[in-house]
């Protein structure tokens, strides 16, 4: 197994979005290529012959993250951006990363070498065949992707950090791009900034961070100190060093760290609309031989209590089957958008009716594959 692979942050995971990297094993290869052919029109193509410091760092980051270089790297001129960036077709079998020369300006090359690497982790990631946040047609699956999106950077800045191999130099990295400052201007004292990072926790976060598509640089900077100081980081690089915490332990904290900034609104959503699902889950699945008993009502008191079951009780004295079944599908339709293991979650706990469900077997089934398979699991 490759190390980066190894070292994926563990909320960085495409399985949770029903994406099957399996099924893109191959991948294709482009002949026809606009936005190559626009780059060299646009922008100078990096060879050893014209950028011999950014080339040796190119270099620098392939050997040590023992990976091909199926990449055309170019350098764009733009004196406001401290910007890097990994365009790639659709599954091709390479990419193009540009580089502002605003970027280039502020690093030095060992600094640059962790946002190569870290550019080039997007790709072999293939964090492009992540659906775009923009696409969301709902707000919990807008909130989920923009998730998914902050995930996928802390992934990539731990093979910054393995391109480089110095972690001093992926920080300096990113205090740099996150102040648009030079060494001459900044001191960098790693600790004042994690008490930045407390300072804003203890201000309960910026409500608007979970918006946005990046983690904090404050939340990035300590996820690849915590990362640094894992178990398995030292072993696997024979630092001398037995480690702090386990992987597992370092992905906990990051996801913590992160939501205390970003705020509980995702979570809490989350919860909200299982909760919702599982009680007209649960519904539909007593409801399945259209009798809801005696016995069925006290199940469903003790697991949504009894305002929810008057609720209920009077929902089907008074309405029509449809309108039933409306809100049914509108839970579940929902529901389809929260994460696999959610999904997997509500339907283990639909399961369990089936043991206590009264009525024919095969229509509460039957009901609960109809219910499953609007999960999209």
């Amino acid at each position: 197994m490759n190390v980066l692979d190894k070292f994926r942050y563990s909320k960085d995971d495409p399985s949770q979005l029903n994406i099957n990297l399996d099924n893109y094993s191959k991948k294709k290869r482009y002949e026809e290529n606009e936005n190559l052919s626009r780059l060299l029109s646009t922008s100078v193509k990096v060879s050893s012959e014209i950028f011999p410091i950014i080339s040796k760092a190119i270099d620098n980051v392939f050997l040590r993250l023992k990976i091909k270089n199926n990449f055309t790297f170019f350098v764009t001129a733009n004196h406001f951006e401290t910007q890097a960036m990994c365009s790639a077709m659709p599954l091709s079998d390479s990419a193009e990363i540009i580089i502002t020369s605003k970027l280039i300006d502020l690093l030095n090359q060992e600094e640059l070498e962790s946002v190569i690497a870290h550019e080039v982790a997007h790709f072999y990631y293939q964090h492009s065949l992540y659906p775009s946040p923009i696409s969301a047609k709902e707000r919990l699956e807008h909130l989920n992707l923009l998730y998914f999106s902050r995930a996928a950077e802390i992934s990539a800045d731990r093979v910054g950090f393995l391109g480089c191999t110095n972690l001093e130099y992926s920080l300096r990295a990113m205090l740099k791009i996150s102040s648009g400052l030079n060494d001459k201007h900044l001191k960098f004292n790693f600790s004042s900034y994690l008490d930045q990072l407390r300072e804003l926790q203890d201000h309960k976060g910026d409500k608007f961070a979970i918006y946005s598509t990046h983690p904090n640089f404050l939340n990035r900077m300590q996820a690849l100190i915590w990362f640094s100081m894992s178990k398995e980081y030292n072993e696997e690089f024979k630092t001398g060093k037995k480690g702090v915490y386990s992987l597992q332990d370092v992905d906990k904290k990051i996801d913590e760290s992160i939501q205390r900034v970003t705020g509980d609104e995702l979570t809490i959503s989350n919860k909200e609309i299982f909760s919702r699902a599982l009680m007209w889950g649960s519904l539909s699945i007593f409801l399945a031989d259209k009798k809801f008993t005696k016995k069925e009502q006290e199940l469903f008191k003790k697991n949504f209590g009894e305002k929810s079951t008057v609720s209920i009780l009077s929902l089907i004295k008074i309405s029509k089957k449809e309108i039933i079944e409306e809100k049914i599908n509108n839970a579940f339709s929902d529901a389809s958008k929260l994460i696999l293991n959610d999904k997997k979650r509500l339907q283990k706990e639909l399961e369990k009716l089936l043991k206590v469900a009264e009525g024919e077997a095969s229509l509460i089934k039957n009901s609960l594959n109809n219910l499953i398979k609007t999960l999209k699991i």
